[in-house]
């Protein structure tokens, strides 16, 4: 539905000054209920683990990770709305959407290990490295063009090492969520599966949009904000999903 709201605008350009401010407005409303259904369902979940449980590490990052998200979401959206509207960029939220990706990554990573500890896979976990060599070699040749495409564009040190964080970061979270991606798949249609495919696909959507966000900004192509609009908010919406699938799965034992 949201979607169908804002791609349009691809092909229109902006609306009237009114319409641009609702649609603002709104989005950021979605986004910030999704995070917070995410955010709150995850730290239920591990409120609700045993502490020897092995899940609890990974799930706590992961909360932190949402629960961070929440705090940047929510500071740039009042930043924006301050602002009539135009999203400041780059903006103290970012330093938050930072180290949320940190989390993220290392809620991950955790993740990856608690499951190969457990002996559920035969190859030791050679498959999900291969996974991530093959995702590494894009997101590295994508990272380098981004970052080349800075140089000859005179823009402010912060935006600048902001372009250069984002893909970095996100590059990070793309490889380890390439290698659990591929343990998913191995495990079968597990509801523990379930939950993973919907935060790591999360993941990806908002890995898309921050790269485009980053190469967008840089360039100055707004024309193009409704594509990164929609990818997080899908992104938001598969962390509130999973996050509510895993406390369901918790609750029952």
């Amino acid at each position: 539905m949201w979607a169908l709201i804002v791609l349009p605008r691809l092909f229109t350009g902006r609306w009237s000054p009114e319409a641009e401010s609702a649609i603002s407005w709104v989005g950021g409303v979605l986004r910030l209920v999704f995070l917070v259904v995410a955010a709150a369902a995850a730290t239920r979940t591990v409120s609700l683990l045993d502490r020897e449980n092995p899940a609890r590490r990974s799930q706590a990052l992961l909360a932190g990770g949402f629960t961070v998200y929440l705090i940047a979401q929510s500071t740039l959206f009042v930043l924006t709305m301050t602002a009539d509207g135009a999203t400041p960029y780059p903006s103290v939220a970012d330093l938050g959407f930072f180290l949320a990706m940190v989390l993220l990554i290392a809620g991950v990573i955790v993740g990856i290990r608690t499951w190969l500890s457990l002996g559920l896979f035969p190859d030791g976990g050679r498959k999900a490295a291969s996974a991530a060599v093959l995702a590494a070699i894009p997101m590295a040749i994508g990272t380098i063009v981004v970052v080349r495409s800075l140089a000859p564009v005179e823009l402010p040190a912060l935006q600048v090492a902001a372009d250069i964080t984002y893909p970095v970061l996100d590059s990070i979270l793309v490889i380890v969520t390439a290698a659990m991606l591929r343990l998913n798949v191995m495990m079968g249609r597990s509801r523990v599966g379930v939950v993973w495919r919907s935060l790591l696909i999360g993941f990806l959507a908002m890995a898309a949009g921050d790269v485009f966000y980053s190469f967008f900004a840089g360039f100055d192509l707004d024309v193009l904000d409704p594509l990164i609009d929609v990818l997080y908010m899908v992104a938001y919406g598969l962390y509130a999903r999973g996050a509510l699938l895993q406390l369901s799965l918790v609750r029952e034992g």
